[in-house]
């Protein structure tokens, strides 16, 4: 009985990453639309979210099934809270990313402003990766290195909000566009705050 527990807890690891791997596609899907400007692979990324969620859901219930059928202490009790936790983040951080695709869909994005989405993307992606190894191999040097990224989200961040603000005082933006992308770059803000958020839950390991 205890082995099968045992193997459930490391089954809960596997889907963890395999969540994270649709996560990471999430972004390459963004990344190619960024460099082709073809709409398929944004609408991609808005498929990949409802897989997200299906996923991130059955983790949820099965850590809840095991903690109801177990009652695990200590450490298994912390994993199986994490766990969840870390899935039900997946799916905001998916989330963010169709949403964010959605508004370049409306409203295209120049050259600078896809230079500070590469930016955000590059750096995100090394989060996804490093939030997951620390959760795996129980790496707190790992998670609290992969924390410490999130300042360059948002040094992106007030640099993208500060470019669009000279656009305006050059009136080369509109209300409406401007003010959708605010919101478009606050997303990915946000996804950083969110992959943050998944470092610490592995630093709590």
């Amino acid at each position: 009985m205890r082995s099968k527990y045992f193997e459930d807890l490391e089954k809960i690891k596997e889907l963890e990453i395999n969540l994270s791997e649709l996560v990471i596609l999430a972004y390459e899907r963004f990344e190619l639309y960024l460099n082709n400007n073809d709409q398929k692979n944004i609408h991609e990324v808005i498929d990949l979210d409802h897989d997200v969620n299906t996923k991130a859901s059955y983790i949820e219930r099965y850590c809840y099934d095991l903690l109801a059928l177990q009652q695990p202490v200590a450490k298994d009790l912390r994993f199986l809270q994490m766990s969840i936790k870390m899935a039900s983040n997946y799916k905001r951080i998916s989330n963010h990313l169709a949403q964010a695709g959605i508004i370049v869909l409306n409203f295209p994005l120049n050259d600078q402003e896809k230079n500070f989405v590469k930016d955000f993307i590059d750096n995100q992606k090394q989060m996804v990766l490093g939030s997951r190894d620390a959760f795996y191999n129980d790496d707190k040097d790992l998670a609290r290195e992969t924390m410490e990224k999130d300042e360059i989200n948002d040094k992106l961040f007030e640099n993208a909000i500060e470019y669009l603000v000279n656009l305006t005082k050059k009136d080369m933006i509109k209300a409406r566009e401007l003010s959708e992308k605010v919101l478009f770059f606050k997303y990915f803000e946000r996804l950083g705050d969110r992959l943050e958020r998944n470092a610490d839950f592995a630093k709590r390991l």
